[in-house]
């Protein structure tokens, strides 16, 4: 197959803008822009923004044009369009992406500020032949997959609980970990919100107005506590399960994944598992590459990503 033609709509801070964070310079690629341009399936052809600065950065950074109209991007005859714009943007520029005919479109999480949005979004893609992955890229990093066929495995035994420390508002960063623990432990079932915390979420940026309540949600039979930490602290990402033969604890977003085995009623020293979350967004291009070459299904598609927003949503029907 030749190299996939990449448009990325929306240069902030998944977009671009790590790149400008220190990211680029210690081998991570955690941006769309960084990964389209580094892996040897894309050619990376044009970036998409409203503000002229970032686009004056993309393209010093590319050597790409960048444009404040996606109807701009017909010229360039993209495969592939990231959606990298605000959530309540999505549907807009997921429309705007769609008319221009790619063969896939990579959006953002979550998918939509509602299921229904959501359903309408995927129901014109289909029509089109149009595939849609949504960046939950755990789905795509090695370190985790080979976590959850550990689990799958019965190499931590039973699951008996979990806890999970989040922050920054459950649709956008809790989601993650929603949609991870449907992927390590079965479909979420029970749903009980333990505290609103504060119900506006954070004040400002992509997750702003998104609620931070403590939840207790059961996957698989396993029941997983999400407890949020105020945004105006400091982020933090990170969850803990508890199994009958080991503990796994998953640190710094998935940068460090430990496993502390028990024997003879003791826990030993955390031994650490290989992982590669520095470069997760390469894994998704990766993934998504190997989709359209016909050789593996999407990591995750349009459909898993609405199962894990109806979650979110029977969370805050109360708040």
């Amino acid at each position: 197959m030749s190299r996939l033609k990449a448009a990325v709509v929306g240069l902030g801070n998944i977009g671009m803008g790590y790149d400008y964070a220190g990211a680029g310079t210690n081998g991570d690629v955690l941006t769309h822009a960084h990964a389209f341009a580094s892996h040897p399936g894309y050619e990376l052809v044009a970036g998409v923004d409203t503000d002229p600065e970032r686009r004056r950065l993309f393209s010093e950074r590319y050597g790409r044009p960048a444009c404040a109209d996606p109807a701009d991007l017909a010229a360039h005859r993209p495969d592939v369009i990231a959606i990298a714009v605000p959530t309540a943007a999505h549907a807009a520029a997921f429309r705007h992406a769609a008319a221009l005919r790619p063969r896939a479109l990579l959006c953002e999480k979550p998918l939509a500020v509602a299921v229904s949005e959501g359903e309408g979004m995927l129901a014109e893609a289909r029509a089109q032949g149009i595939a849609v992955m949504v960046n939950y890229m755990r789905r795509c990093e090695p370190g985790t997959l080979a976590l959850a066929a550990h689990i799958a495995s019965g190499g931590a035994g039973s699951m008996r609980s979990g806890v999970v420390w989040y922050s920054k508002g459950l649709a956008h960063n809790g989601s993650h970990f929603i949609d991870l623990m449907r992927l390590l432990l079965g479909e979420a079932g029970e749903v009980q919100v333990l505290a609103k915390g504060w119900a506006e979420g954070s004040a400002e940026g992509p997750s702003a107005g998104d609620p931070e309540p403590d939840v207790r949600v059961v996957f698989g039979g396993t029941p997983v506590y999400f407890l949020a930490v105020p945004h105006q602290d400091y982020g933090l990402n990170a969850f803990e399960l508890v199994g009958s033969k080991a503990v796994i604890r998953y640190l710094d977003g998935g940068r460090r994944i430990e496993r502390r085995e028990a024997v003879a009623g003791r826990l030993l020293k955390p031994q650490a598992m290989p992982g590669d979350m520095g470069r997760y967004q390469w894994h998704v291009c990766e993934a998504l590459h190997r989709h359209l070459a016909g050789a593996a299904p999407l990591a995750s598609d349009g459909d898993n990503a609405l199962a894990t927003l109806r979650v979110v949503e029977r969370i805050l029907a109360p708040i």
